[in-house]
């Protein structure tokens, strides 16, 4: 591959990645991507074989979500020594502040709630990769066999993802209220587990 080529196949992926962050979903297709990167649309079909191969190119190089050590930062022997409840709502929040620093995550999974492409479906794959590694490494240290630790990291993951999505364009006080009461909410529900 010559150099010239890596750089426009470079110039593009940032392209795509700078119309999903300014535009939106809605808009990224082969012409505003090619307008974006300042080349022809032909180079997009001939480096990626059309907007699909493009779409899996990015997946493969953007890291789109959360390492399991982002979320369980604390070292392996902490884990475990505060009850479950408490240690399962430091996660959940651990996982809000994760995905507010990755703006282009939330407009994937946005786009993920109306289409299916090779982009949507690669986060979707390395969420619930990441989704199990992190529960396997809680259960290793909470032996509690009633509480289904997915489960619940899934229920409440999917409300923050929701709001995370819903909010993303929202000024930061619009968002308090809405925070505030879904915050309330997993701490009562997890006391149940108390």
């Amino acid at each position: 591959m010559t150099k010239s080529r890596l750089q426009t196949e470079q110039k593009i992926l940032t392209a795509l990645q700078n119309v999903l962050l300014e535009q939106g979903f809605p808009v990224v297709g082969i012409n505003s991507v090619a307008r974006e990167a300042g080349c022809d649309k032909v180079l997009i079909y001939r480096y990626f074989d059309g907007l699909e191969g493009l779409l899996l190119a990015f997946a493969e190089i953007t890291p789109l979500w959360w390492e399991v050590d982002d979320i369980i930062s604390q070292p392996i022997e902490a884990i475990g020594q505060q009850p479950l409840h408490l240690y399962l709502q430091e996660l959940l929040k651990r996982h809000v502040i994760a995905l507010q620093a990755r703006p282009l995550t939330l407009e994937i999974m946005a786009w993920e709630m109306s289409a299916e492409n090779n982009l949507t479906v690669a986060l979707a794959r390395i969420r619930a990769e990441r989704g199990m590694a992190l529960v396997k490494k809680i259960r290793a240290h909470y032996q509690q066999p009633t509480i289904d630790i997915g489960g619940i990291l899934g229920v409440f993951g999917a409300a923050i993802n929701y709001l995370l999505i819903r909010t993303r364009h929202a000024s930061p006080q619009h968002m308090a209220e809405e925070w505030w009461r879904l915050q309330h909410t997993i701490e009562q529900l997890m006391e149940a587990y108390a």
